[in-house]
Formats: C-alpha cells, structure tokens, sequence
C-alpha cells in the first residue's frame, strides 16, 4: 500500500527543496491532521504553503490532493487560513478541484480581510510551476496523487467566479494580468 504522505513529501523535496517551517493544524482529536509546510526560494519574494494529509481525505472530497498557496505576503496567516479552508471542504463534503472557492475568512481573521481586502481562497490547477509538479507519481498501479494551486480572491472576485464560472473567472485574471501570488493586489472586479 502506497505511503501518499511520504510520496508527497519526497514530490516537495524534488521540486521545492527541504521545507523551513510546519504548522500541524486539526479540526477534532479524532481526525486526521494537516500540516503546512513552508518553503522559501521558490519564487522571488515569496513563500509556498504546501498541505500534507489532505489527501488522507480522498474519500469525502473526491479526490487524491495535496494543495499549494504561493504569497508574497500574509506569512503569519497563510498557513492557518489554508488549513481553515480544506477543513472547511472536509466538513462540508465538498469536491475539491478547479474552480472551488472558500469564502468566508473575515470570520477567521477580519484584520486579514481589512489589510487585503481578500475574503476568499480560490482552487485551480498549478501554473507557474513546472509542468511535473501537477502529477505525484506512485509508479504503480495506485492512484497517481494530483496538486492545486490556491490564492486568495476578493469578494468582488468571488461574486464574478460564482456568477460566471471558472473559466470566464480565470480568463478575466489572465486579461487583466493578474499576479495571484501578489496579496495585496488590487481586485481584477
């Protein structure tokens, strides 16, 4: 039986180097933890959080993932927001992949939302990173394990991407030329 938390990790190390930092984080006692590693030198300026046992979670999400969030700042908040976040999806049985949002972070940290004006935590598949990065690999017959890239949204944001969908949301960021890993960047709405 695959180890996906070892085979996740060891795809990190491949691609991200060693992680300089972890948050454990838990919704109950009797539920499986999440970890949120830190890397840095991956990106200028910025640092990527990477979920490791979301994908312990297969079952009530409906998929084999693990997610990144790339910021160029918000480092105090970022790892708990993420976590927050798949908890939220965990409890609500709700299908992870592209074009799912979470919103609702002013309840978790309004001072967050009033500095940035972000009140949400947008899904979709990796871009910027290399190609390989999208697939962990089990070299078997077992389910190959999968990565999303999250970044944080506006409301107004996330108004349009409920409205419209994830492919007009996205082509709207593309045209608009937004840098999703810039936190406090303007709303593209």
């Amino acid at each position: 039986m695959i180890n996906y938390g070892e085979l996740y990790y060891d795809h990190y190390s491949k691609f991200l180097s060693e992680p300089v930092d972890r948050e454990v984080f838990r919704s109950t006692a009797e539920m499986p933890s999440i970890q949120i590693l830190k890397y840095e030198h991956v990106f200028a300026e910025c640092l990527v959080y990477n979920s490791l046992g979301f994908c312990k979670y297969e079952d009530i999400v409906g998929a084999n993932v693990e997610v990144s969030m790339v910021v160029d700042g918000a480092f105090r908040s970022t790892g708990y927001l993420l976590a927050s976040a798949l908890f939220f999806c965990i409890a609500n049985k709700m299908p992870i992949g592209r074009g799912i949002a979470v919103s609702g972070i002013e309840r978790l940290d309004k001072d967050f939302v009033q500095k940035y004006d972000k009140s949400a935590i947008y899904f979709t598949e990796p871009y910027a990173f290399p190609e390989e990065y999208r697939i962990v690999h089990t070299n078997s017959e077992d389910q190959d394990g999968r990565m999303l890239l999250a970044f944080y949204i506006s409301q107004a944001e996330c108004e349009y991407f409920v409205q419209y969908g994830a492919d007009k949301f996205e082509d709207l960021l593309e045209e608009k030329n937004v840098d999703p890993f810039h936190v406090s960047r303007a709303s593209a709405v």
